[in-house]
């Protein structure tokens, strides 16, 4: 099977919208533009847009007049996000972050949330999005934090999905909490050139409709799934039950409250 295990195209970026999006990425995307200080903010840019949740927010935080630039590596995410906002305000366009196609200093705020990690040269991604900022412009960004440290990834990765997959790299399935390390992620700020570089530990509370959601969510409409059955197309249905069962255990089967814990960082350029 291919190597990256997170690669959402066609039909998996609606459901990875449909099943995750209120779920892990709404509460973050609503925190994380709460933060942003909109004085003096002229231009934006958005690497790792995805489905536009962070994007729809940023739309509504600014005045029309500022210009905001949503961006993402995969068409088909970033397509989700073009639909859902439908607002001839926002302009879209494919850029690799790690090579943007902009001239230098021309914005005044670059926001990504939950993308560096997916950047193979993430330290070349954070110079990048220096290099684009005008002088005094802020990177803020989120990553999530390990999946010890929210119960129920712990469950899904660590407890169901990487035991399975014991016999071979497992390394693929834990790349979106890979970057949990806040200090390492401040150094690495402060090395490319970032000044008053912050880091927070968020939580947030969050919930879904039923454990059943959650297996669609993670499994049965995921990417996960394509890779169990990648691996034995019988297992599939047998995860999925093992995965829903122990969701009831540990969690009750309606009205599910989950909490989720990420890093918030940023950063001004001098």
């Amino acid at each position: 099977m291919e190597k990256d295990a997170f690669k959402f195209s066609g039909e998996l970026a609606l459901n990875y919208d449909r099943y995750l999006g209120p779920m892990m990425f709404e509460p973050y995307a609503v925190d994380l533009v709460s933060r942003i200080n909109t004085e003096g903010v002229k231009a934006v840019l958005e690497i790792a847009c995805g489905t536009g949740r962070v994007t729809k927010h940023l739309r509504n935080h600014f005045a029309p007049e500022v210009k905001l630039i949503a961006t993402d590596f995969n068409a088909d995410m970033m397509n989700v996000a073009e639909g859902k906002l439908n607002d001839g305000s926002v302009v879209f366009g494919i850029e690799d972050a790690q090579n943007l196609s902009f001239a230098d200093n021309t914005f005044d705020l670059v926001v990504c949330q939950f993308g560096l990690m997916f950047l193979q040269d993430k330290k070349k991604g954070l110079s990048e999005a220096l290099r684009v900022l005008k002088p005094g412009g802020r990177f803020i960004f989120n990553t999530w934090d390990k999946t010890e440290n929210t119960p129920l990834l712990k469950l899904i990765f660590n407890d169901i999905i990487l035991p399975y997959f014991k016999d071979e790299d497992t390394s693929r399935f834990l790349v979106p909490f890979s970057l949990f390390d806040a200090a390492l992620l401040k150094g690495w700020m402060e090395e490319t050139g970032f000044v008053n570089v912050e880091t927070n530990q968020v939580l947030l509370k969050t919930s879904a409709p039923s454990a059943e959601e959650i297996v669609n969510g993670y499994f049965r409409k995921h990417a996960l799934g394509a890779a169990v059955t990648a691996k034995n197309p019988a297992d599939f249905d047998v995860v999925a039950a093992e995965m829903e069962k122990q969701l009831i255990a540990q969690f009750g089967e309606t009205d599910i409250k989950l909490r989720f814990s990420a890093n918030l960082v940023s950063g001004i350029k001098p």
